[in-house]
C-alpha cells in the first residue's frame, strides 16, 4: 500500500516530517497559545460547521488556562468514579449488557493508571471480580458478555486483561486454556477472502479487532501456535488502506482503532514488515487536531479523546520499529533504513494531547469524556488515561545531546502509571502473567477436517460491538 499522493501536503503535526519530509511544525496563531483550525476547502456542510462549533469551544476552554502548569489531573474525584462503577451503574449501562467484561477492564485500568492498585485490593473484592469474569467463562471456551452468554473474542480479552490487572494466582487459574485454544481455532477463518482472519464469535465479522483480541490473549496465556497464527499477518496487511491506515477488512476505510489493532497484532506476531510502517506513520500523525491537540479517528471527523489511544497508542509501537535495522522488524519504506534510524522521541505533539485531554475532557464529578459537550462514561475515561498515560512517557531532548521522559503537563502530581503498548495492562501485570502461563504446556491441538464456518457473505449488515461504537461519529 502507498500513502495518498497528497498526504505530505497536510499537516504532519509534530516531529514526523523529519522522517517522512513534508512541511514544518505549524507555530501558534499570534497573540494566542493556539494552533491554527483544520484548513478546509471552503464548501460548508454540516460537518464542517461541527468543526467549527468544536474548535470553538475547545479554544475556549484551552485559553481559560494562562499556561498548562494550571491543568490538574482530578484524581480524588476519578477515584470516586471508578469505586461507585465497580458497584453501581447508571440505568443507561443497561444496553451494554453484553458487553459487562469490557466495563470491568475500563475500570480496573483506570484504577492501576492513577495509582488505585499501589495497595492491593481487598480479598474479598478480588473474590468477587474473579468471581464474576469465571461466570462469564462458556462452556465452549473463551468469555461471553455476561453470564449465560455465547463466546466472544471482544469480552475475551476483556475478561483476560482483567484478570492480568488483578494479576492474581487463583485469577489464572479459573481459565480453561484448553477450550479457549479450541474456541480461538474455532473461529479461525482458514480460506477465502478472509482467510488468516478471525470471526469475533461463531458466525459473527471477521476484522482486524478480531484478531488483535485473539493474539494478543493467545499470547498472553501461551497458547499461540503457528497453527492459530497462520495467515494473520497477511489478513491485517491486505487491510491496510491507501492513506496508509488500517481497516476493518479488505477495502474498508482507515480507522484509528483497527489501526492500533492492526499494528499491535503484527508486534506480537513479529511481522511488523508486512505493512508500510511509513505510510502508516503519515496517516496517524495526521490524525492529531491541529487546534483541539487531540486525535480524530478517521479522516475528517472530529476529536475523540478515546484515540488519544487508538491512535496515539500506535507511536510507541511504532517509533522503535523505525529506529530500528532488526530483521525481525523489517519495514517496508520507501526510504532506506539509515535514513528513519533514530526516531526515538516524540512524533507528535504529546504536549497538546495532554493539555486536550486534562483541559476538554475532565469533569469535575469524575470521568472522563470524548469532548466538550459531552456526558463522561468508562470508556472514554479508560482511554483517555491510557492515551495521557503514553504521552507522559514519550520522550523529548534534553539539550545535551541525550533523550528524557516528556513528563506529566501540569507537573508530578498528574504522574500517571506507565501501560504496556501491545496490551495495554501495566507492564509490570503482563510480565506476571507472560511468567506465569509461561511454565505451563501448550494446549493440545485437536485435528478437524472442517473449517471455520465463518461466511462471507454475510447477512443483513456488519454487526459492532459497543467497544467500537461508543467512540465512533
Amino acid at each position: 500500500p502507498r500513502s495518498h499522493p497528497h498526504a505530505c501536503e497536510m499537516n504532519t503535526f509534530g516531529k514526523a516530517f523529519k522522517v517522512l519530509g513534508g512541511p514544518p511544525e505549524p507555530q501558534p496563531q499570534e497573540g494566542s497559545r493556539l494552533f491554527p483550525p483544520v484548513k478546509t476547502d471552503g464548501i460548508e456542510t454540516e460537518t464542517s460547521k461541527e468543526q467549527k462549533r468544536l474548535e470553538r469551544m475547545c479554544g475556549e476552554l484551552l485559553e481559560s488556562f494562562t499556561g498548562p502548569e494550571e491543568a490538574e489531573l482530578k484524581i480524588d474525584a476519578h477515584t470516586r468514579y471508578l469505586i461507585r462503577g465497580l458497584t453501581h451503574l447508571p440505568a443507561g449501562y443497561s444496553s451494554l449488557d453484553a458487553s459487562r467484561p469490557w466495563i470491568l477492564y475500563w475500570i480496573l485500568h483506570s484504577m492501576e493508571l492513577i495509582g488505585m492498585f499501589e495497595q492491593p485490593l481487598s480479598e474479598e473484592d478480588a473474590e468477587s471480580i474473579i468471581s464474576f469474569v469465571k461466570r462469564c467463562q462458556a462452556p465452549t471456551g473463551g468469555f461471553g458478555g455476561g453470564p449465560n452468554q455465547r463466546a466472544h473474542l471482544a469480552p475475551t480479552y476483556a475478561a483476560v486483561m482483567s484478570l492480568v490487572i488483578l494479576g492474581s494466582k487463583k485469577g489464572f487459574e479459573i481459565i480453561d486454556r484448553q477450550k479457549m485454544y479450541e474456541f480461538l481455532m474455532s473461529v479461525k477463518v482458514k480460506s477465502g477472502f478472509l482467510r488468516g482472519g478471525f470471526a469475533v464469535t461463531l458466525g459473527g465479522e471477521v476484522d482486524t479487532r478480531g484478531t488483535y483480541t485473539c493474539l494478543a490473549v493467545a499470547s498472553i496465556l501461551n497458547i499461540l501456535t503457528p497453527e492459530l497464527a497462520e495467515g494473520a499477518a497477511e489478513f491485517v496487511a491486505r487491510n491496510q488502506t491507501y492513506e496508509g491506515g488500517i481497516g476493518a477488512e479488505p477495502g474498508n476505510e482507515a480507522h484509528g482503532g483497527y489501526a492500533y489493532c492492526g499494528l499491535a497484532a503484527l508486534q506480537i506476531l513479529k511481522r511488523t514488515d508486512a505493512i508500510d510502517l511509513e505510510s502508516l506513520l503519515r496517516w496517524t500523525t495526521q490524525r492529531q487536531m491541529s487546534l483541539e491537540g487531540g486525535f480524530q479517528g478517521r479522516t475528517n471527523k472530529l476529536v475523540d479523546s478515546c484515540y488519544s489511544w487508538w491512535v496515539g497508542g500506535i507511536f510507541p509501537l511504532l517509533q522503535p520499529l523505525l529506529s530500528s535495522n532488526s530483521k525481525d522488524h523489517n519495514t517496508k519504506t520507501t526510504q532506506s533504513s539509515s535514513e528513519v534510524k533514530g526516531v526515538q522521541e516524540a512524533i507528535f505533539d504529546a504536549k497538546k494531547l495532554q493539555e486536550y485531554i486534562l483541559i476538554c475532557c475532565q469533569m469535575n464529578l469524575g470521568g472522563l469524556r470524548d469532548k466538550p459537550g459531552k456526558r463522561q462514561d468508562y470508556y472514554h475515561t479508560c482511554y483517555s488515561l491510557s492515551g495521557l498515560s503514553m504521552a507522559q512517557h514519550q520522550m523529548e531532548t534534553d539539550g545535551k545531546g541525550g533523550l528524557r521522559p516528556l513528563g506529566p503537563v501540569g507537573g508530578s502530581r498528574n504522574q500517571l502509571y506507565p501501560t504496556d503498548p501491545t496490551y495495554n495492562v501495566s507492564p509490570k501485570k503482563v510480565a506476571l502473567a507472560l511468567e506465569f502461563f509461561g511454565k505451563l504446556s501448550k494446549p493440545k491441538i485437536k485435528s478437524s477436517s472442517s473449517d471455520s464456518n465463518i461466511s462471507e457473505e454475510k447477512e443483513g449488515g456488519k454487526k459492532h460491538s459497543a467497544v467500537m461504537e461508543l467512540c465512533s461519529p
